[in-house]
């Protein structure tokens, strides 16, 4: 378009009818020229949108990964930001997006990717991708705030080195295993869902999860084989939505300081070997949404002031050693779709 523009003007001028000389014919001519020559410089230096390319180093690496996976069908021929699943900054120039989600992709992730270094966003979840993340794979990333590589078949521990500025990780349903140490922590001051759900991990929960990652929205660490104690410190994520540690080996009791956790509206801690009493200080969680604390061995009553929790819509407490009677602040809970007492015995409504 903008080559074009210049040779429709550049037509249109000399379609012109004559005006009166203000200057002599020849300074006129020699003018004339100057600015078609000037015209003709401008086209050849500035190409035209359409025929602008992305970043070259950045086409090869692509390319490089195209390789392991032929059914992308990126062709060379073309600019890599029309290709499928690439997006391309506002210059059309730098590779920010690169999302293949369901697209068969089978083998290790290649470590080309790794030259993409504006990459903002990635997701190559729900294919067959197998194999460790490659070591120092997201050391070059600046801007990556979201990797989603879920439901593949990834495995080995977890990487230590993670971007910055990332805010979104989802390692859920794949193979890792290993256990989650405090360093692997470091570099998620940005985070705001850790989801590494269904997998194989082990060891304990590393108490620093809030300390490193203060604006935590979404926590998943269902669906693994993590032990020990729930570790104090979760009531210092202020911004909390989402505390899901269901399905593991947790032991001990519900820690107290979780009920500081004032914004949480979800929490599911089912089929652990969690003991001793629920605390009436769980009441302070006034957003809940759902109580999920099946599959335990939490013993005593259900606090009575559990009608604080007028917003809950899911309460389970199913298969634990409960007893006692149903408290009757319950009917304040209007919001409750799903009710779980199997296997208590209640005196009174």
């Amino acid at each position: 378009m903008f080559q074009l523009s210049f040779v429709i003007c550049l037509q249109y001028s000399l379609m012109l009818p004559p005006k009166a000389l203000l200057f002599p014919s020849s300074f006129s001519n020699h003018y004339n020229m100057s600015f078609v020559s000037f015209l003709i410089i401008l086209i050849l230096l500035f190409p035209t949108l359409a025929d602008a390319d992305c970043n070259p180093d950045e086409k090869d690496s692509l390319l490089s990964f195209a390789t392991n996976f032929p059914n992308l069908n990126w062709s060379s021929t073309e600019d890599c930001c029309s290709w499928a699943g690439i997006s391309c900054d506002d210059k059309r120039y730098r590779v920010i997006r690169l999302s293949i989600p369901d697209r068969a992709l089978r083998g290790v992730i290649p470590s080309s990717l790794q030259n993409l270094t504006s990459l903002s966003f990635l997701n190559l979840s729900c294919n067959f991708l197998s194999g460790p993340i490659p070591d120092g794979l997201f050391s070059s990333f600046n801007n990556l705030h979201t990797i989603d590589l879920s439901y593949n078949r990834l495995s080995g521990h977890l990487p230590h080195t993670w971007p910055p500025t990332l805010q979104v990780l989802n390692l859920s349903s794949n193979h890792f295993n290993g256990t989650i140490q405090t360093t692997n922590l470091h570099s998620f001051q940005s985070m705001i869902t850790l989801n590494i759900s269904n997998n194989s991990f082990t060891g304990t929960i590393p108490p620093s999860v809030c300390s490193n990652s203060p604006s935590l929205v979404n926590l998943d660490f269902s669906l693994n084989h993590f032990t020990g104690n729930i570790p104090q410190g979760f009531g210092a994520c202020s911004n909390l939505v989402v505390l899901s540690l269901g399905s593991n080996r947790l032991t001990g009791q519900i820690p107290t300081d979780i009920s500081c956790a004032l914004s949480l509206q979800h929490l599911l801690l089912q089929r652990n070997y969690l003991m001793g009493k629920i605390d009436g200080s769980i009441t302070n969680l006034t957003n809940l949404r759902s109580l999920v604390l099946s599959d335990n061995m939490l013993s005593g009553s259900i606090p009575r002031n559990i009608g604080k929790l007028s917003l809950l819509e899911k309460l389970e407490l199913d298969d634990n050693l409960l007893n006692g009677t149903l408290p009757l602040s319950l009917v304040n809970c209007t919001k409750l779709q799903l009710l779980i007492f199997i296997g208590m015995k209640f005196a009174e409504l």
